[in-house]
């Protein structure tokens, strides 16, 4: 009788696949938070920190407070040769930071997917403030009025060094409004997210590796069950259900109807223990319906584990 067997290593697969999930958030959504910081007055610890780990050269992963090729790794967009610019931290009172908190975007949030719409204030036209991400970790305004709006003569790109309005740190769900000029003729940048009526929208970034296991079982394998109810109970009268399944219990032979040639076991729940430890499994896989095993052909499953 096989009770464990090893899995065949060599038939392993691990695969590694990207998923991408659309949030669509609004300012009630649990963990949201905007908060309106100026260096020095208003929630100085914030803009403090910022400036630490993002803005000056002390930070361990952004090394120049002006502007750098973005750091990259095997599961962030290749941005080498693109700039973050991160100019107007110093000599502007921030405006507001939104924070975002890692159930919503996993390992990080997907470059140039990201869009705050600000829904308390309108310009002339009754158009919302809307600001998205350029890819490189910079935030600027899609509809900026072009009298009013950071758009410079000297540099027409939206997201130049100098009409970017502000950074977002993907890695980190964080985004920061720098810019405190106008969006319009009545809206300034600062006033943006500052009433809390915001919606955020952009894509999740999880990686997500498979494991695919194959065990394999032979013919002459795994042909008995562990099923007590199909021993047959001890010779003699049993006036109570707990003594005749006892007797069931202590007798270690088939009932007549479970011990012929043509009877097989079904598989109903395939376990993976590790190894030298086979007291409890690590993975418990169930089969959608009983399967039948064989006697006569080999049977192959596969179990796939995501994680």
């Amino acid at each position: 009788m096989y009770v464990f067997k090893e899995i065949d290593k060599s038939s392993t697969l691990i695969e590694s696949n990207v998923v991408n999930y659309t949030q669509n958030l609004l300012t009630s959504s649990a963990g949201i938070q905007s908060i309106n910081l100026v260096s020095g007055s208003i929630s100085s610890s914030y803009w403090n920190s910022l400036n630490v780990l993002f803005y000056t050269s002390g930070s361990p992963i952004y090394p120049n407070e002006h502007q750098f090729a973005k750091k990259t790794n095997n599961l962030s967009l290749d941005l080498r040769g693109k700039t973050q610019y991160l100019t107007k931290y110093h000599g502007y009172p921030s405006s507001s930071i939104i924070q975002i908190p890692q159930q919503y975007y996993g390992e990080k949030i997907k470059e140039t997917s990201f869009v705050l719409t600000d829904k308390t204030h309108t310009d002339s036209d009754d158009n919302n403030p809307i600001i998205v991400d350029d890819g490189s970790g910079n935030l600027y305004s899609t509809n900026a009025n072009s009298n009013w709006g950071t758009l410079t003569a000297s540099n027409s790109s939206v997201s130049s060094s100098d009409n970017y309005v502000g950074n977002i740190f993907y890695e980190h769900g964080i985004a920061v409004i720098t810019e405190t000029g106008s969006w319009s003729g009545s809206v300034n940048y600062s006033d943006i997210t500052k009433d809390t009526n915001f919606t955020i929208d952009f894509d999740s970034y999880d990686t997500i590796v498979s494991h695919e296991y194959s065990v394999t079982l032979m013919p002459k394998e795994f042909n008995h069950t562990m099923n007590y109810s199909v021993r047959m109970p001890l010779s003699g009268t049993y006036n109570s259900l707990e003594g005749y399944t006892s007797s069931i219990y202590s007798n270690p032979y088939l009932a007549t109807e479970f011990s012929e040639s043509k009877w097989s076991p079904y598989i109903t729940t395939i376990n993976l223990y590790q190894k030298g430890d086979t007291d409890t499994p690590v993975i418990q896989a169930k089969v959608p319906y009983p399967i039948r095993k064989s006697n006569k052909i080999s049977t192959t499953f596969k179990i796939k584990l995501d994680m």
